[in-house]
């Protein structure tokens, strides 16, 4: 019943953790740094919190319970795929929409262009 309460928690605490390395791996000296510190923080957060999801997948969750009716058979690591799958999608929603939308990148620059 605590699952996806220790989910969030632990979610804001891995978003402090990347904040804090962050610091370490994409210091920020100038404004083109910016751009490739907020895709380090995504990179960061999500490697960081695939672990995460598995550990608490498998110590909160038991191996097969049931959801109610048609889902009877519901295992522990199909919980973990879920978030997973969110994770990883938002990393790759979050590098397709930064190239069609940073003046960094050509489709940007064509229509500033034009």
């Amino acid at each position: 019943q605590m699952y996806p309460v220790l989910i969030s928690s632990l979610g804001i605490v891995v978003g402090l953790l990347t904040l804090l390395m962050q610091h370490v791996f994409c210091k920020v000296k100038d404004t083109p740094d910016v751009e490739k510190a907020l895709k380090g923080i995504l990179i960061i957060s999500t490697v960081l919190m695939t672990p995460v999801v598995i550990l608490l997948s498998y110590c909160c969750l038991p191996g097969v319970f049931s959801m109610g009716d048609g889902y009877e058979h519901v295992k522990s690591w199909y919980c973990a795929v879920s978030i997973m799958l969110g994770l990883w999608s938002g990393l790759i929603i979050g590098y397709v929409t930064e190239y069609y939308t940073s003046h960094s990148y050509a489709p940007v620059r064509e229509i500033a262009e034009t």
